[in-house]
């Protein structure tokens, strides 16, 4: 496949439609994307084993993100698509290298990220002060009290925003285009630069609904709490459990339009190529 890509720009409104049109097609197809968001909660739970788990599941959170999109594209095909698809960029050696290659890079790259927030916090603070502050969340929260934070989260979040920027079309372009990891990379940043207009209005319907979802969990989750006790309690967290997987398909859904829209994928059409590397119908 050519490393020059084709893309498109999308304005404002459409930005603004993706979250709404990816909650359409998780309605359409509810019961299947269910089941493999189900499998993939299930998966993240190896997080919670000791010392290597977060490392393992933030490398294979691109690849599982992969899968997510392949059950919406096969959606789009008119396909249900079964639990397994959560491993479809597994298969093939290629993508699944890649696709480690990338959870690698966001793994290093949230490191850099906070690297550069401690590095601000230690020009601020004296050695005594940083060893007292790993050690108690009192002499923590001291310091950061007196220290200024404000460069080093910009700082800190600008690193993040070039981390996520990169990673956040190159999932479906080494997924659907077996594109290689540092042109996949480059070619997601340069698109999210150049429909910067358009993820303006992604965030803004981001924070809407993420705003709108915790509201209305936190209302649910209070009267079963007053209503049953512990047994509430029991039954709030396994929502706030879906609530959380479904919010994540319909945040990886968007993302799957988007990139069909700005990079000129239809649902299917690997699959209708008689070249498996060419992106463009």
């Amino acid at each position: 496949m050519s490393n020059a890509y084709r893309i498109d720009r999308a304005g404002f409104s459409a930005g603004l439609g993706w979250l709404p049109a990816s909650a359409e097609w998780m309605r359409r197809g509810f019961r299947s994307l269910f089941s493999v968001a189900a499998l993939w909660l299930l998966v993240s739970l190896i997080a919670v084993i000791p010392l290597i788990g977060q490392a393992v599941l933030a490398v294979l959170t691109p690849l599982l993100t992969a899968g997510v999109m392949v059950a919406f594209d096969r959606l789009g095909e008119g396909k249900v698509p079964p639990p397994a698809t959560l491993f479809a960029g597994w298969h093939d050696p290629v993508r699944r290298a890649r696709l480690l290659m990338l959870g690698a890079f966001g793994m290093a790259g949230g490191l850099t990220a906070a690297l550069v927030l401690v590095s601000w916090l230690s020009n601020q603070l004296g050695a005594e002060q940083l060893e007292a502050a790993v050690r108690s969340p009192e002499a923590m929260a001291e310091a950061l009290a007196g220290a200024s934070l404000g460069g080093g989260l910009v700082l800190s979040g600008a690193v993040m925003a070039v981390v996520l920027g990169a990673l956040y079309f190159a999932i479906p372009l080494v997924m659907f285009g077996r594109a290689p990891v540092g042109t996949a990379l480059l070619t997601s940043l340069r698109a999210v630069l150049s429909n910067w207009i358009a993820f303006v209005g992604f965030l803004v319907a981001s924070v809407a609904v993420l705003v709108g979802l915790m509201v209305i969990l936190l209302l649910l989750t209070s009267v079963l709490n007053i209503a049953l006790g512990a047994v509430g309690g029991w039954i709030s967290q396994i929502i706030l459990l879906v609530g959380v997987m479904l919010f994540q398909v319909l945040m990886t859904g968007a993302q799957y339009l988007a990139f069909s829209q700005i990079f000129g994928w239809s649902p299917g059409l690997e699959d209708d190529s008689t070249d498996p590397d060419d992106l463009t119908p």
